[in-house]
């Protein structure tokens, strides 16, 4: 994985603008990568999630910043937490395949979901639904001796040990922060979704520049990417002289 200029994560910006949340962090993990975007497109969303987090870490710095409101007394906490406490052992490395399972008779395979699951089950009319898609979506095969199962035709018990499964294997793919509130005391957990921390992070930078580029190129007459080829530190030794 490499960093981007600011003329590139511009570009990423602007080509992920109005995607759905899925598609953006393909779009971003495409810009830093060496791999396709339908290779990318295919890891298990802890994988995925972990190469965001890297990259967050590579042009952000190693803390993040959030804030939550109480559930309790809906009083706001702030609060801030490192990239290496985000980190859940085996979610960079897990494999996609060959998750064993046996459910009575049944004997499953099955893989973790990745970015593909993700965008099929966002049409599901309900929350429920997407569940028993997403379960069945990770079923490789399915046997009851010799003879083969369709995923659609499993139970629901066998799906909700499915779900069980797969989340197990790739932890990363659901990161809980415990908070506390300092005003009742009351604790809860919330999910961290690494995509959505990210792109307010490269949507603002994003922003910036072009703010920057329009100041200075007003200024200066200056082209959009001679700026933007410029250090950081000698754009905004320029921005001060036209402040």
């Amino acid at each position: 994985m490499r960093s981007l200029s600011a003329a590139e994560l511009i570009r990423a910006w602007e080509r992920g603008w109005s995607r759905a949340p899925v598609d953006r962090a393909l779009t971003l993990l495409a810009a830093v990568s060496t791999e396709s975007r339908e290779e990318l497109a295919r890891m298990s969303v802890g994988r995925r999630d972990a190469r965001l987090l890297e990259t967050y870490e590579q042009h952000f710095g190693r803390t993040l910043s959030a804030f939550a409101e109480c559930p309790e007394c809906g009083e706001r906490l702030e609060y801030s937490i490192a990239t290496s406490d985000l980190v859940r052992d085996g979610g960079e490395h897990q494999q996609e395949t060959d998750l064993a399972l046996v459910v009575g008779e049944m004997s499953l395979q099955l893989r973790p979901p990745n970015s593909l699951d993700l965008s099929a089950v966002m049409g599901c009319a309900d929350l429920a639904a997407a569940r028993r898609m997403l379960a069945e979506r990770c079923v490789v095969e399915a046997h009851s001796g010799e003879n083969p199962i369709a995923a659609d035709a499993l139970p629901e018990a066998a799906l909700e040990q499915v779900a069980a499964c797969v989340a197990k294997a790739d932890p990363q793919a659901e990161v809980l922060i415990d908070l506390t509130c300092p005003s009742c005391g009351h604790g809860w957990q919330v999910i961290f979704d690494i995509e959505s921390f990210l792109w307010a992070k490269v949507s603002a930078l994003a922003k910036r520049l072009l703010r920057e580029v329009h100041l200075l190129a007003g200024a200066y007459g200056w082209a959009e990417s001679d700026i933007l080829a410029m250090s950081a530190v000698r754009r905004q030794f320029y921005l001060e002289m036209v402040a």
